[in-house]
């Protein structure tokens, strides 16, 4: 008999307007409304059983012309939000390579990766025994989706996901077996914003 295997399409979000203070509510910007379409084109002829995103409104907006296509119900778990920023100063890309480092450092406020890591690992993990065999639409951010993809290898590191932080929005098709084993990946979509990101 073959293993049942279900297949997640993990997508980070689209550009937001980062001069919205309100993490949480940080909308898309209109160039990010148009590479949401985009995702939904892309995803035009695969059939999902299911739809489950960040709370965050930036990881909503960015699958729900997919949703509205496809008739989804756009579902939410808070355990899959960004991770929990803290006081960066001036110091912010020497603080992420530290975290990288030490996955269970943070800045005053902050959340560690390890923290990150877990929770959202609880979420996918409960997600693949509810719908195994199925195929999965989940929305998701730069650093979740890179401690995702750390637990399940980890040479997955700091330079991976400075690589994954230009891509927005972003399209990984992850293939699970039977145990949650990650048996394959493949990427979908790549938007490459890092010239504006200069």
């Amino acid at each position: 008999m073959s293993e049942e295997k279900t297949t997640v399409y993990f997508v980070r979000h689209a550009r937001p307007d980062y001069s919205c203070e309100d993490d949480r509510n940080m909308p898309l910007t209109a160039e990010g409304k148009a590479d949401a379409v985009i995702v939904a084109e892309v995803l035009k002829n695969v059939s999902f059983d299911m739809c489950i995103s960040s709370p965050y409104v930036r990881t909503q907006a960015t699958i729900k012309p997919t949703c509205d296509q496809k008739k989804l119900t756009l579902r939410t778990d808070e355990r899959l939000k960004e991770r929990v920023r803290g006081k960066l100063g001036n110091q912010g890309d020497e603080l992420q390579r530290r975290r990288w480092l030490d996955f269970d450092f943070h800045e005053p406020q902050g959340e560690s990766m390890n923290s990150l890591q877990k929770r959202n690992i609880s979420a996918l993990t409960n997600i693949l025994s509810r719908y195994t065999g199925q195929t999965i639409l989940f929305s998701t951010h730069g650093a979740a989706l890179s401690a995702i993809l750390n637990f399940y290898d980890d040479t997955f590191g700091y330079q991976n996901f400075k690589r994954l932080e230009m891509f927005t929005p972003y399209i990984l098709k992850v293939t699970f077996g039977m145990n949650q084993n990650l048996i394959d990946q493949s990427e979908i979509l790549i938007i490459d914003k890092s010239e504006g990101l200069a």
